[in-house]
């Protein structure tokens, strides 16, 4: 067995808890942080790993559900690997981390990257791929802060990038499902954009080889470029060659076209609601 505690997230995960926890056999240590499920999820947890640990938390963003697993959910070893729910490991990727922290030297954690699915097939260019996430880590080395509507990782540590990653299956619920996500996410990325707005862009880590630093400091210029929407499908369809995933590639470029397009309708709509509390609450000199 692996000698890790691996974390999965959960929230009325019916349809991918069963595939997540088989995948993950071979590991020692599995906790479940369920966040209220209505559903059968923990019922289906239970059954698919009969070791399987499960806590429960109210959700209120990403960073933070983390950390409160860190800190509660006891993890019997000092490595942890977070799961969502929706991502499959692969048996390369849990052999990769099994010899990483034989000897993992002075790291304290990995960026692991996921495979997206869609209809079918792996979105090996329209998604971006390798996307990493920080979500190998030793404990008391890394914390989380919310990040739009993600989270971001807190570490001064080296970090290893793996070779190795896991199948999202980011629609399994269907693509009604994705796109009401979706419509919240725009909404928790408004704060995150008029932020960045004001921070200043990182020139030279856009050419630079740290894979993280270039992605945040691409985010940072794509906050200030008018026609994000646009801008957003040439880059996924053209540049990073979307269009060689077929049709389900163009189907899912015009989806992230249209959550762009829901940022940006949004982003006018906070300027405005801004300006009528401005006027509302005048400033006294």
């Amino acid at each position: 067995m692996i000698p890790i505690t691996a974390i999965v997230l959960t929230y009325n995960e019916s349809a991918n808890i069963d595939a997540c926890l088989q995948a993950m056999s071979a590991v020692d240590d599995i906790v479940v942080v369920d966040s209220g499920s209505t559903d059968d999820t923990i019922e289906r947890a239970r059954a698919a790993c009969s070791g399987v640990r499960v806590f429960d938390h109210p959700f209120k963003d990403f960073g933070d559900q983390r950390n409160w697993a860190l800190d509660n959910a006891e993890p019997k070893h000092p490595w942890v690997l977070f799961v969502d729910a929706d991502e499959y490991c692969d048996s390369k990727l849990l052999e990769e981390i099994a010899q990483f922290i034989a000897s993992p030297g002075p790291q304290v954690g990995g960026y692991i990257a996921g495979r997206n699915y869609f209809l079918g097939q792996w979105l090996k260019y329209s998604t971006m791929y390798p996307s990493y996430q920080l979500r190998l880590l030793k404990l008391g080395q890394v914390r989380y802060r919310k990040e739009g509507h993600g989270q971001r990782e807190v570490t001064d540590g080296p970090l290893r990038y793996m070779k190795n990653g896991w199948r999202h299956e980011a629609f399994s619920k269907g693509v009604h499902q994705w796109v009401g996500r979706h419509n919240q996410y725009s909404t928790d990325e408004i704060e995150l954009i008029a932020r960045l707005r004001s921070a200043p862009i990182a020139w030279k880590n856009m050419f630079g080889s740290d894979l993280i630093a270039r992605r945040r400091a691409l985010k940072t210029l794509a906050t200030r470029l008018p026609g994000r929407a646009f801008w957003r499908f040439l880059y996924t369809y053209l540049f990073r060659r979307g269009i060689l995933d077929g049709r389900a590639g163009l189907d899912y470029c015009l989806l992230r076209v249209a959550h762009d397009l829901h940022i940006g309708v949004k982003l006018r709509e906070h300027r405005l609601q801004q300006v009528d509390r401005d006027r509302a609450n005048p400033k006294v000199c």
